[in-house]
């Protein structure tokens, strides 16, 4: 179970596949169980901290997951990923769209997603 620490706190993360790296955005991996993933791809979902196997406060707004995100694909040097946003963490991936200018896409195989 690979994990990095952020800001004092051990995120656990995921990692398969081979290919173009892509992030998948949601509270927890688990959360991308029973999507239909496309091959050709290398992903990592993370537990955000207070969710999954990641310890931490629960109750963390979407500006502090933001950051320890953000933070773990700097680390992870991942900054270039593609990110793909699952559908029950819309305001995630809205925080990541439009306050920290990331280009978020929504997950294709989970739903809509979308951000209107």
């Amino acid at each position: 179970m690979p994990y990095l620490n952020v800001y004092g706190t051990n995120v656990v993360y995921d990692r398969w596949g081979a290919g173009p790296d892509t992030v998948l955005i949601a509270y927890s991996a688990d959360d991308w169980r029973g999507c239909r993933l496309p091959e050709g791809r290398r992903y990592l979902a993370a537990d955000l901290p207070g969710h999954g196997r990641t310890q931490g406060p629960e109750g963390l707004g979407e500006d502090e997951l933001a950051e320890h995100l953000v933070t773990l694909l700097v680390l992870l040097h991942l900054t270039e990923a593609e990110l793909w946003v699952h559908p029950r963490a819309k305001g995630l991936g809205l925080y990541l769209s439009e306050r920290l200018g990331l280009s978020v896409t929504p997950a294709p195989a989970c739903g809509d997603a979308s951000f209107s």
